[in-house]
């Protein structure tokens, strides 16, 4: 028994479903055993300092301007294998680094919540045979192919789809475990108190809809609250702006506008108590949201998923009806309406949310951390 466990968990990025995936398991890992050094990585920019912001500003810049661009690259068998030698040559650049890091923090274990990271360490440890297991945790419903290295100790994917997937990619099949996309133990308790949220001045006797783009807040926000507010039907509308200080600002602007109660948040930290208090959400499809919103039993309209891993998220989730999307203003005043007029429609949405729930997730991870490294 290792007394004091060191664990790394690398992702990509400050913000986003990546790096909250990795602070729910850390969260999990320390709940477990609060001596544990538990260390969260930002790794592109460990790695490749100059370059991340430049990659992230690219990144950025396509899903929201050529976003069909991305979808056709997005998982595509040919320039999967065709981009592979090139990944290897990225990733034998960073070993220096990586054996540095190694000889100096000694982690008993590397947990990985994004693809790249994921292979820098599995062509490591294939090259150098370091005896520290390596698990990569999938955040999306759907496991691309660069998640795909023998050297991977174990999988977590989020259904038996994804766990197919790998399968016939070659991983075998005792290596993939169905746990769940990682969420924060707030998701999974529900503490719905109407008093804190009341405060605000938000109702308890309204239906509440909730609207958000991710952690960083993207997606056409001021114009769905804008049409929503066309509707006749009594409800409160809640926005979540997240990192997004621009949209915050405009929302603020034109909030005297608006003839709905209309209560706007910037990044806020009780997420959870918001979700505890709302009956629909409007999103966008990343992982981490959509899960924590099926965590909360909440009727889930997707709207403008990112082509690539979000419509495989939406494609996935749709077969099981545990989401509803929308294309365009229009459909998404539809379904708001329809959800709001219809009680029996709603009831079957959150049944069905919470049907597809895996909100144990992170726990179960931290499980299978300590019984690699034990």
């Amino acid at each position: 028994m290792i007394k004091k466990p060191i664990i790394h968990i690398f992702h990509i990025s400050d913000f986003g479903g990546h790096s909250q995936a990795a602070l729910n398991i850390k969260e999990a890992i320390l709940a477990k055993d609060n001596n544990a050094k538990v260390v969260n990585l930002n790794s592109f920019q460990y790695f490749y300092p100059r370059t991340e912001k430049v990659v992230d500003a690219i990144y950025k810049l396509v899903i929201k301007q050529i976003p069909s661009l991305w979808g056709k690259a997005y998982d595509h068998e040919t320039v999967v294998k065709r981009l592979r030698p090139w990944h290897k040559v990225v990733n034998h650049i960073c070993f220096p680094k990586l054996r540095k890091y190694i000889k100096f923090e000694k982690p008993n274990c590397f947990i990985t919540t994004q693809a790249f990271p994921c292979g820098i360490i599995a062509d490591y440890k294939k090259k150098h045979k370091p005896d520290i297991p390596l698990i990569a945790v999938v955040t999306d419903f759907h496991p691309h192919r660069f998640w795909v290295h023998s050297s991977v100790d174990h999988y977590v994917v989020a259904s038996d789809e994804a766990k197919n997937t790998l399968v016939k990619e070659g991983v075998a099949e005792d290596k993939v475990s169905v746990f769940g996309i990682p969420i924060s133990i707030k998701f999974i308790k529900s503490s719905f108190d109407s008093e804190p949220i009341e405060k605000l001045g938000l109702s308890s006797q309204r239906k509440s809809v909730l609207v958000m783009g991710g952690g960083l807040g993207i997606g056409p926000i001021e114009k769905i609250v804008r049409n929503l507010d066309q509707l006749n039907h009594d409800f409160q509308l809640i926005v979540v702006c997240g990192k997004n200080r621009f949209l915050y600002r405009k929302l603020e602007k034109i909030k005297n506008k608006i003839k709905k109660p209309l209560f706007i948040f910037s990044y806020v930290e009780y997420v959870d108590k918001i979700m505890d208090f709302s009956d629909i959400i409007i999103t966008k499809a990343g992982g981490i949201t959509v899960s924590e919103a099926l965590a909360k039993r909440i009727a889930i309209i997707i709207t403008n998923p990112i082509p690539g891993q979000e419509e495989l998220n939406v494609d996935f989730l749709i077969r099981r009806n545990a989401i509803i999307k929308a294309d365009g203003f229009k459909q998404i005043n539809k379904n708001v309406a329809s959800l709001i007029e219809n009680s029996d429609k709603l009831r079957f949405f959150k049944k069905n949310a919470e049907e597809n729930s895996q909100g144990n997730s992170s726990a179960k991870i931290a499980d299978l951390i300590f019984k690699f490294i034990n």
